[in-house]
């Protein structure tokens, strides 16, 4: 419950935010940023955050209009991770032939 109350007020607060498992701190930023990042058991941040990991972790990467990421994060390797978002593919659903017209 103190984990996600923390999460929480920094997502208020604005800023860089921090997941906290304890260990490590790994510094993850995505391009763009303001992405989800859901730390698997730890909480959640918007990038860029700060996580602390005291082993490798399973983390999902999402943000409005891009392919959601799935990735490790291990605290060991490095102290700055940079995930590259990519453009969603338009979708078949969505009929873009032609605009109303305007009157």
């Amino acid at each position: 419950m103190r984990l996600v109350f923390g999460v929480l007020a920094a997502a208020m607060l604005g800023g860089c935010q921090s997941v906290s498992i304890s260990g490590d701190k790994l510094r993850l930023q995505t391009d763009p940023p303001g992405a989800l990042v859901v730390v698997a058991g730890a909480g959640e941040c918007e990038t860029p955050c700060t996580i602390r990991l005291n082993e490798p972790q399973r983390a999902r990467i999402a943000k409005a209009g891009y392919v959601t990421r799935y990735v490790i994060l291990n605290p060991s390797r490095r102290k700055q991770v940079i995930v590259d978002l990519e453009l969603a593919a338009a979708s078949e659903d969505v009929d873009a032939v032609e605009l109303p017209a305007l009157e």
